[in-house]
Parts: C-alpha cells; sequence; structure tokens
C-alpha cells in the first residue's frame, strides 16, 4: 500500500521548518508484532464497542510517520492532530467489500 498523504488545514512551523502535509507509511509485520493491533472490540449490550488503544495508536504514529521528521509534529493544532491518527487506524480498517457485479 502506497504512503498516505495526510493534508493539514494550516501549514505549521517547526524547528525552522514548514510543512503543510504528513507523510504515514503503513504498518510493517515487525511493526504489528512489537505493538500488537490500535483496537479491539468487544460487545457490550449486543453490539460490538471499538475500544482504542491510546498508547498503542500513539506508538504507530511514532513509527508510521515518514515525515515531517516526528518531533516536529508538536506543534499541530487538535482537528490535524485527529487527521493524523485517524490516517494511521486506516490502516487496520477492513476494507469494504467488492460491489457486486
Amino acid at each position: 500500500m502506497p504512503d498516505k498523504i495526510v493534508p493539514l488545514s494550516k501549514r505549521y512551523e517547526a524547528h525552522d521548518q514548514t510543512f503543510d502535509s504528513v507523510t504515514v507509511r503503513e504498518p510493517r509485520f515487525e511493526d504489528l508484532l512489537a505493538l500488537g493491533e490500535p483496537y479491539e472490540v468487544q460487545k457490550a449490550a449486543g453490539n460490538n464497542v471499538v475500544i482504542e488503544n491510546t498508547a498503542t495508536v500513539a506508538a504507530y504514529v511514532r513509527r508510521c510517520v515518514v515525515s515531517p521528521d516526528i518531533g516536529q509534529l508538536g506543534v499541530l493544532g487538535l482537528a490535524d492532530a485527529r487527521l493524523v491518527r485517524e490516517a494511521v487506524i486506516d490502516f487496520f480498517m477492513p476494507s469494504a467489500p467488492p460491489a457486486s457485479s
């Protein structure tokens, strides 16, 4: 799967560099073995409930952000930080079933 480029809502500056997008790579086998799944699904009152492991998601973000350097992302606003987090989690989501022909 190709890297994902996450466009941000504005241009940021950190450590004398500017950026307006974040590139995220797909997690690899070694990442999965080291970190495990970023969420689990449990049944509650007959419904599936997704429980996110925030520490694991954070570890995947640290491993999978290609650019800018992870140290620069501390300046991101909340909405943009959520976009980066969601880009990483999306790699773990099941893909949609193929359309029937």
